[in-house]
C-alpha cells in the first residue's frame, strides 16, 4: 500500500490527467480480468458488443462515429465478431444502404461476461468510496460532460 500512496503523491492533480489515467487503469484492469476469465475478446470487441447490447439494431455507420472507433476498425471488428458468431448484420428495414447490428445468442452470453468483468472493475475503482461520494462524483462528471457539450454546441472557445 505504501508504494501506491507514494505513487499517488507524485501524480499530477489535474482534471485531464486524472480522467485519462483513471480510464487507462480501468481498461487495463478489464483486460487483466478478461484474460483471467478466458474471455476470447479484446477490449475493442467487448466495447462494440456492449454498444450493440445497449442499442440493438444500431447502424454500423453510427457505431463507426462513436468515440474511440474508427470506420475501418469497425468494419474489421464487425467482420471478426460476425465470423465468431457473436454479432449479426441485418439490412435496415427501410434503407437498403444501411446495415444494422444485432447480438446472436452467443453474443448475448459474451455480453453477460463483459458486464460481470465491468462490475468487478467498477467495484475495484470505487472501493472505499461511500455511496454519497459516488453519487457526487457521477453528478459532477455529468455536469462536466454537459458543460463541454454545451460549449461545443454554442461554439465557445478559450477566448470567450
Amino acid at each position: 500500500m505504501g508504494s501506491v500512496q507514494n505513487q499517488a503523491s507524485h501524480t499530477r492533480r489535474t482534471l485531464g490527467f486524472l480522467l485519462r489515467d483513471s480510464s487507462r487503469l480501468m481498461r487495463r484492469r478489464f483486460v487483466l480480468h478478461a484474460r483471467e476469465a478466458e474471455l476470447p475478446l479484446n477490449l475493442s470487441e467487448a466495447s462494440l458488443l456492449s454498444q450493440v447490447s445497449h442499442e440493438p439494431g444500431i447502424s454500423q455507420a453510427r457505431v463507426a462515429n462513436l468515440p474511440d472507433m474508427e470506420t475501418i476498425s469497425v468494419v474489421r471488428l464487425v467482420d471478426s465478431l460476425e465470423q465468431a458468431n457473436l454479432l449479426q448484420r441485418r439490412p435496415h428495414a427501410s434503407d437498403r444502404r444501411v446495415w444494422t447490428l444485432w447480438l446472436t445468442s452467443a453474443g448475448e452470453s459474451a455480453v453477460t461476461d463483459i458486464r460481470r468483468i465491468n462490475d468487478k472493475v467498477r467495484s475495484e475503482a470505487l472501493a472505499e468510496i461511500s455511496s454519497g461520494e459516488r453519487e457526487r462524483l457521477l453528478d459532477t462528471l455529468m455536469k462536466l460532460r454537459t458543460n463541454l457539450l454545451h460549449a461545443a454546441e454554442h461554439g465557445h472557445s478559450e477566448a470567450a
